[in-house]
């Protein structure tokens, strides 16, 4: 790992002894990935600016258990559990190099997440409303139809989408095949079935797009800065969210995230097994694809009806 990839912005601030250049140095030690180095050093910068402003020097356990509450009352449950983990994992390198003799974050705990998605799956009827409002005349329309069909049926994530290539697209024992490197992978080891339909919507998109060649990116962009070159997730982001406010679905729980969603909810409702659309959505553990089991079981829930039928509401 190059210095380059794990610089942090320290300020020059230190709190009273406790020196934090020494962060560098950890996430070298970590080998951790670009993405985890960007989200520690942010952790640990706000740990950096919380004993700065409470003149703390070395950290005790009672300390650290304040500091949970103040992450907990701060942010959100998923924002304050990545900082403490931050923080736990820093201070274990320094008790093992010798630089503290105990870590105050040791068994500090995090705080408990909902099971419940964030996100809002899209019902048949809101996918095909925004599926129709796509000007198909224009190479801006036709991508865009064709990203938002193929995330809608494969339940592709928008990291996904944008590190696809042409060339990951094969046809093998007569169906397609997208070799995909997922969230957290440095590389295409899994792939997803795409229905000849959205094949279809994909190849009208490409041919009028002009030459391709393997390496080239699946969906590209069509700015003056970056023509033709690789889109960005935040910019495969706003292509769905704008999608779906011009169907008429302006929501926060509306977002590229729920056609992963929709994906699922879908397929299980339509007479697909569990085992198949944990296939689908490539979850290590089938106890993730599960959950989407028992939000639908909640949809079909008849007791509160029963309940006021019964009481003659």
């Amino acid at each position: 790992m190059t210095q380059a990839l794990v610089k942090v912005e320290t300020n020059n601030l230190m709190a009273g002894s406790f020196d934090f250049s020494l962060v560098t140095r950890w996430l070298a030690f970590a080998q951790v990935s670009a993405a985890s180095v960007k989200s520690y050093s942010k952790g640990i910068k706000r740990l950096q600016e919380y004993m700065a402003d409470n003149n703390i020097i070395t950290p005790t356990r009672g300390e650290m258990v304040v500091y949970r509450e103040y992450l907990g009352n701060k942010y959100q449950p998923t924002t304050a559990n990545l900082y403490i983990t931050a923080a736990k994992l820093f201070f274990a390198f320094l008790t093992t190099e010798g630089f503290i003799s105990v870590n105050p974050c040791e068994h500090i705990k995090g705080f408990k997440l909902s099971n419940e998605h964030k996100k809002s799956a899209l019902s048949i009827e809101m996918t095909k409303t925004v599926l129709n409002r796509f000007d198909v005349s224009t190479l801006q329309g036709l991508r865009n139809k064709a990203l938002y069909s193929l995330m809608t049926c494969c339940g592709l994530r928008c990291v996904e989408v944008q590190r696809a290539n042409f060339g990951d697209l094969e046809k093998i024992g007569g169906v397609y095949r997208l070799r995909l490197q997922g969230k957290g992978h440095t590389q295409k080891d899994s792939a997803v079935n795409v229905p000849e339909s959205v094949v279809k919507l994909i190849f009208d998109y490409l041919e009028k797009r002009g030459t391709i060649k393997a390496d080239y990116p699946l969906f590209a962009s069509i700015s003056n800065r970056n023509n033709g070159g690789r889109l960005t997730t935040v910019s495969i982001s706003r292509i769905i969210k704008s999608a779906l406010r011009e169907g008429g679905y302006d929501s926060p729980r509306l977002t590229a995230h729920s056609l992963r969603h929709s994906a699922a909810t879908v397929a299980l409702q339509s007479g697909a097994s569990l085992r198949e659309v944990q296939q689908l959505l490539r979850h290590q553990k089938i106890d993730t694809t599960t959950i989407y089991l028992h939000e639908l079981n909640a949809l079909e829930n008849q007791a509160s009806n029963l309940a006021a039928s019964a009481f003659g509401f």
